[in-house]
């Protein structure tokens, strides 16, 4: 769907292949598979609480990596964590049994505080934010229409939200509450969908690239 792309370096990518997530290094001309999502993932964190759960056969539909660790969303509503640096797959699960269920996006990044963080968008309205180290479900927000993307400022304290609707939605992304930060609570865009958000630096972080 979007985001099976990513450069990590300006030797490594990141890519889907059938089924697979693989690793392109330049330098080694040789691609390595990461994970293989064709056959059955079994997550090896297991816990007291934990809503990890084993899938099988996945079509992955966004994928971020960052910070040595890879996160993939899928079809049906699935959510994959791994640690680069580990073997097998860390967390697994299914976010959602609506019936348009599909992860739209993920994203990785920090909070104010410096903790990692792993959002994720789906077609059943809502934005959900995992811990990291627990890979616990720490908020979840609702929005009126299918959320297409979310983007969290470099600083961590504003989240673009953008869906099956012509606004672009800033918000507070720790409490999902819509921000006054700007002249309008939302800015209005010309498409109807909207699909893509980005930041920039201008002293003070504004969003930008809405297309």
């Amino acid at each position: 769907l979007r985001n099976l792309l990513w450069a990590t370096s300006k030797h490594d990518v990141y890519l889907m292949q059938n089924f697979s997530v693989m690793h392109w290094n330049s330098l080694h001309r040789r691609g390595t598979e990461v994970i293989n999502v064709a056959k059955p993932i079994v997550p090896t964190e297991k816990r007291p609480g934990l809503l990890a759960r084993p899938l099988s056969r996945v079509q992955i539909s966004t994928m971020a990596v960052k910070e040595n660790l890879l996160v993939a969303g899928a079809f049906q509503g699935e959510l994959i964590c791994k640690h680069m640096k580990q073997p097998g797959v860390a967390f697994c699960s299914k976010l959602t049994t609506d019936e348009n269920a599909i992860t739209t996006a993920v994203d990785i990044f920090r909070n104010p505080t410096g903790s990692m963080r792993v959002m994720t968008a789906n077609n059943d309205a809502q934005v959900r934010v995992f811990d990291i180290e627990k890979f616990a479900c720490l908020n979840r927000f609702s929005f009126e229409w299918s959320v297409n993307n979310t983007s969290v400022s470099p600083d961590g304290k504003l989240l673009a939200v953008l869906g099956d609707s012509a606004d672009c939605l800033i918000a507070d992304a720790q409490s999902g509450k819509v921000s006054c930060r700007g002249p309008q609570r939302t800015l209005r865009l010309l498409l109807f969908l909207s699909l893509a958000p980005g930041w920039m630096n201008l002293g003070y972080w504004e969003p930008r690239h809405y297309l």
